[in-house]
C-alpha cells in the first residue's frame, strides 16, 4: 500500500501512551511494522468502519497528539474505546490511562483498572506494570500487595522499564509482606539503570552512598559512578546529587566551584532545591558562611555552559 504524505502515518502494533510513575506521557514511537497495517487518516477511516482495532487505535493516536486533525482528547477517548471493545490490548491499557487521569472522559480509577486488568489478561507489559501499580496503591480496587507484585514480575520478565524501576524501589522500602532487600533492590535498579532509566541511576547512587537495610555496606565510588552517570544525561537529580557530593566533600575533595556548577545546570532543569545551595554559594543566604567569589562563580557558570553544548 503506498502511503500518502501525511504527519499521522504509522504501524502497528505501536504504543500511543504510558501511564508511567507519575503522570500520562504521549510516546512518539513508530511501533513495529506488521504487512498490511498501516495507514493514512483515509485507509484507517475506511478500516475502522469494518471494526478494524488497529485502525480504531491509529484514530486514536491522532487525536490524543493532534496530527493532521484538531487535538481531541473526546475523540480519542472514543476510539480508544471501540479499539478496547474490540480486544486489542494496547488500547485497552491507554484506554485505563485516559480514565486514571481523567483525559476525554471522567476520572475514574475503578475503570482505569478494569481496562488494565482486561490488557494485561493478554500479557500486554506496560498493562501489567499499571495494573500492579493500582493493585499496590490500592488506585480502583482493593489494595493487595501480593497480587501487585506478582504483575509488576510479569512486567520485568518482559523488561518493561517502569515495572523494573517500581520493582527497585518496591524491595527498597518494603511493603507489608515484603520485607527491605537492598540486594534485590540493586538488582532491579540494575536492569532499569541499563536501559537508560536516570531514576535507577540515582537510586543506585543512593544505595551506595548511604546503604539500606539491617546491613549497610556503602561503597561511594560506586555512588559516585550512579550519580555521575544520571547527571552526565542532563538529569536534574543526578546533577543535584553530584553538587551535593562536590560541596560536602563526600568521597571526593570538596569543590565549591564544580558543586556550583551542577547546582547551576540543577536548577536549570527544574531541581527547586538546587536554588537554595546556589543562594548559599551566592552569599545569598543566611547560613552563607563562606560564598564564593565572583570569578570563581563564571568560572562554574562557563563550566556549566561547556557541558551543555556537550550535552544538548
Amino acid at each position: 500500500m503506498k502511503l500518502k504524505q501525511s504527519i499521522c502515518v504509522g504501524s502497528f502494533p505501536a504504543r500511543l501512551l504510558v501511564s508511567g510513575l507519575a503522570f500520562l506521557f504521549l510516546l512518539m514511537l513508530a511501533g513495529t511494522v506488521l504487512a498490511g497495517d498501516e495507514f493514512t487518516l483515509d485507509t484507517a477511516r475506511a478500516a475502522a468502519t469494518n471494526n478494524d482495532a488497529h485502525a480504531e487505535y491509529f484514530l486514536a493516536r491522532c487525536y490524543a497528539r493532534g496530527l493532521d486533525v484538531p487535538q481531541d482528547d473526546a475523540q480519542a477517548a472514543d476510539w480508544l474505546h471501540q479499539a478496547a471493545d474490540h480486544g486489542y490490548a494496547p488500547a485497552q491499557n491507554d484506554l485505563g490511562a485516559f480514565y486514571a487521569h481523567g483525559r476525554g472522559v471522567k476520572q475514574d480509577y475503578a475503570e482505569a483498572a478494569r481496562w488494565y486488568r482486561k490488557a494485561a489478561e493478554q500479557g500486554d507489559a506496560l498493562a501489567e506494570y499499571s495494573l500492579g501499580r493500582s493493585l499496590l496503591e490500592g488506585r480502583g480496587v482493593s489494595t493487595n500487595v501480593m497480587e501487585g507484585l506478582q504483575w509488576y514480575q510479569k512486567a520485568v520478565a518482559q523488561n518493561q522499564p517502569d515495572a523494573l524501576l517500581s520493582l527497585g524501589n518496591l524491595y527498597l522500602n518494603g511493603a507489608p509482606g515484603i520485607p527491605v532487600d537492598c540486594q534485590a533492590a540493586a538488582g532491579w535498579f540494575e536492569r532499569a539503570a541499563a536501559q537508560g532509566n536516570s531514576n535507577a541511576l540515582n537510586s543506585l547512587g543512593f544505595i551506595y552512598e548511604n546503604g539500606c537495610g539491617s546491613s549497610p555496606s556503602a561503597d561511594i565510588v560506586k555512588a559516585l559512578h550512579y550519580y555521575r552517570a544520571a547527571a552526565e544525561k542532563n538529569d536534574a537529580k543526578g546533577q543535584m546529587n553530584l553538587g551535593r557530593v562536590y560541596l560536602e566533600g563526600i568521597g571526593v575533595k570538596a569543590d565549591p566551584v564544580e558543586a556550583y556548577k551542577w547546582f547551576y545546570l540543577a536548577q536549570r532543569n527544574g531541581e527547586g532545591i538546587a536554588s537554595h545551595y546556589l543562594k548559599i554559594l551566592n552569599g545569598n543566604d543566611p547560613f552563607s558562611d563562606k560564598p564564593l567569589a565572583q570569578e570563581k562563580i563564571a568560572e562554574a557558570v562557563q563550566q556549566a555552559n561547556d557541558f551543555l553544548k556537550d550535552h544538548p
